[in-house]
């Protein structure tokens, strides 16, 4: 398996990033299918290759990857944000998974508590 032997000599960024590179648009599908490898996204895809209608419909996907860096997570959030997502309720900051990390600390302090405490009670939000 060259995959794998590729994979331990220069680690799962890496490849994840040299996968990403073979698309030049991220369809909600094409995100939903790299899974976990849509790690390796850029910050150049993410405002460059995804449409903002596209990157709302992948939030389910693309909370489910772990391992964004912090530049990544922010870029996704803010960019999400800036197109109208809007976090009303416990369960459409749970549906951030694992971007919420991207949120800065004057968009958490928006927030309400009653929003936290609802996202709290979710299983999905507390893994």
């Amino acid at each position: 398996a060259p995959l794998t032997l590729f994979s331990v000599c220069v680690g799962p960024f890496q490849v994840a990033s040299s996968l990403v590179r073979k698309f030049e648009h991220f369809s909600p599908a094409v995100l939903c299918a790299l899974g976990q490898t849509a790690v390796g996204l850029s910050t150049s895809n993410i405002e460059n290759g995804i449409s903002d209608k596209d990157l709302k419909a992948s939030i389910p996907a693309l909370g489910k990857v772990r391992g964004w860096n912090t530049e990544q997570s922010s870029t996704i959030i803010n960019k999400l944000l800036s197109s109208g997502y809007q976090i009303l309720d416990g369960q459409s900051l749970a549906k951030l998974g694992s971007l919420v990390t991207g949120l800065n600390s004057s968009t958490l302090q928006s927030l309400s508590p009653k929003v936290i405490l609802e996202a709290i009670k979710l299983p999905e939000f507390v893994q």
